[in-house]
């Protein structure tokens, strides 16, 4: 007898269709998602971070801290940082830069940039596989189109490299995880516990993937064959680790658990502007991560959230044992969400001004948002005629996009600072959340500054004062020519021009001549002042960046 191979039963042509236009629609939103990031990603400007975590690379890659003596020694001068931070992704930017050859430092930092952007990219594209393990082409797509249309994640997505790496391989170990809880297979567990390892590499706070991994294991087969599985993972994962983490071949354990307690204990000693009153970072309010997440993120997606997360706590609340054994990627993203923000409202951790820290768990609130996505249509699907529920879908995606316009706008016009978003809960305007809440605290906006000058003074010498360590760093992002001729000085008065980008400083400075500022909105984000000489020889008329209405 002879047997024909299984082929699948066909759709009807209507759904073939659709689905072929999904397809279509899905792949056109990431060419076009990988075009502009490949068109832009030039256009940014040097974080505060940027050179500290990139030496730290270099100290990895070129074996400068060969034994225990050395660790002490950097830590007497930079602090615990070298150790505390998981080194892969600066690992791999060290050797993609050293294929550079003798590159400059513009073009290092360009690439730096574009990889960055690339990690980001694959995140999204996981978040989207992560997506349709839940829900339908449509609404997994429209989940995407909500994570990549989030201004401070978009513009976070280029310099970034802790946390936006970070997100991106925490978005992986969900996705692995979700396999093994399907699959409990040695070759799924093996994935995921490369993928756990790589995460632990890239920020110790990768820890949580191995709770969540040990609480919905244990939940959905609570037996001691799971408890095996479970060692084999944390052992699997604590032999791998070193190879991420050169530095843990010194000292594992004491460099771990520093690091483990690091996440709680942060040395900053400064503080933050949080509605208006400058607090230390060691004695913020309960609420501060709730509020940044709340006034940074669009208010669709944050209102999709909340329809989100009620509907699924109902559901779970009602059927508890149902929701372990059907739902179990839903509670992993409730927890995924839920527990570090929790964790932050409760221990009330040393945190910087806004809350790129936990950007990790965007992803999950923008996957309730899309169960709020699905609670919405099965709503108003219900409510009307049945001739007329074809029409629903379509709707209401118009409407979430149409809701998206302006987020889209802002972004365009604000473009390479997207990061300087807030929505309505912030403040009135510009000019009234610069009195509330910390604007271009990365100083991005110092290499259009710096750009201006070098372009409209033709001194072979130009003395420069800059308020914050960002002015510095973003001298990198000049053409050598230009950079050669700019000389930093100690004190403003010795000074032809003061960079400010008003960092710990919201309140308007005292020098008359301001020849260049961006405003977005109604509020100056970075002014440069020329000196009276300066301003005497050159006569500059005040010049507005003319892309930041």
């Amino acid at each position: 007898m002879v047997t024909q191979p299984y082929s699948p039963p066909e759709l009807p042509m209507s759904q073939q269709a659709s689905s072929t236009k999904m397809i279509a629609a899905t792949l056109a939103f990431f060419v076009a998602f990988l075009l502009v990031g490949l068109l832009v990603f030039r256009d940014y400007g040097i974080s505060w971070d940027e050179f500290p975590t990139r030496q730290f690379g270099i100290m990895y890659v070129e074996h400068l801290v060969p034994d225990a003596a050395a660790v002490d020694s950097v830590r007497a001068v930079n602090g615990p940082g070298y150790e505390r931070f998981g080194p892969i992704f600066e690992i791999l930017l060290v050797h993609a830069e050293k294929l550079m050859g003798r590159a400059d430092l513009r073009s290092i930092f360009f690439m730096r940039h574009l990889v960055n952007f690339l990690g980001f990219f694959l995140g999204v594209v996981l978040f989207h596989r992560l997506c349709r393990r839940r829900f339908g082409g449509g609404i997994s797509l429209l989940a995407c189109i909500c994570l990549v249309l989030s201004p401070q994640l978009f513009s976070h997505a280029f310099y970034n490299v802790k946390d936006i790496s970070f997100l991106t391989m925490f978005i992986a170990a969900m996705l692995t995880l979700d396999t093994v809880l399907a699959r409990p297979a040695w070759r799924s567990m093996l994935l995921h516990v490369v993928t756990t390892t790589v995460l632990l590499g890239t920020r110790v706070l990768g820890v949580f993937a191995m709770v969540l991994t040990g609480a919905a294991a244990l939940a959905k087969r609570p037996a001691w064959r799971t408890v095996g599985f479970l060692l084999a993972y944390g052992a699997g994962v604590t032999l791998l680790l070193p190879l991420v983490w050169p530095v843990l071949r010194i000292e594992f354990v004491s460099i771990l658990r520093d690091a483990v307690l690091g996440t709680t204990s942060n040395p900053y000693l400064g503080t933050n502007l949080f509605r208006g009153r400058i607090i230390s970072a060691s004695a913020l309010p309960w609420d501060y991560l709730p509020t940044w997440i709340l006034i940074t993120t669009p208010l669709v997606v944050s209102g999709l959230f909340i329809v989100g997360a009620v509907s699924s706590v109902m559901r779970i609340v009602r059927r508890p044992r149902d929701a372990i054994r059907d739902s179990r990627l839903e509670l992993v993203v409730l927890c995924w969400f839920f527990l570090p923000v929790m964790g932050c409202v409760v221990l009330r951790p040393i945190m910087y001004d806004g809350w790129r820290h936990l950007f990790f768990v965007y992803p999950a609130m923008v996957f309730i948002a899309a169960i709020g996505m699905e609670s919405v249509m099965a709503f108003v699907t219900a409510r009307v005629r049945a001739n007329r529920r074809k029409a629903v879908p379509p709707a209401l995606t118009t409407a979430l996009v149409l809701s998206l316009a302006p987020v889209l706008a802002f972004m365009i016009r604000t473009h390479p600072l997207e990061h300087l978003y807030f929505n309505r809960f912030a403040g009135r305007d510009m000019a009234e959340i610069k009195t509330r809440y910390e604007l271009d605290y990365w100083g991005l906006s110092y290499r259009t500054a710096l750009e201006f000058i070098v372009r409209t003074d033709p001194a072979p010498r130009i003395r420069l004062f800059v308020t914050t360590f960002p002015g510095r760093a973003n001298i990198a992002m000049l053409l050598p020519r230009d950079r050669a001729r700019l000389a930093l000085v100690r004190t403003p008065e010795e000074a032809d021009y003061l960079v400010t980008h008003y960092r710990f400083h919201p309140e308007p400075y005292p020098f008359p001549w301001e020849v260049f500022n961006i405003r977005v909105g109604n509020a100056s984000i970075i002014s440069v002042f020329a000196s009276n000489e300066r301003h005497a020889t050159l006569r500059l008329p005040i010049s507005t960046d003319a892309t930041r209405p």
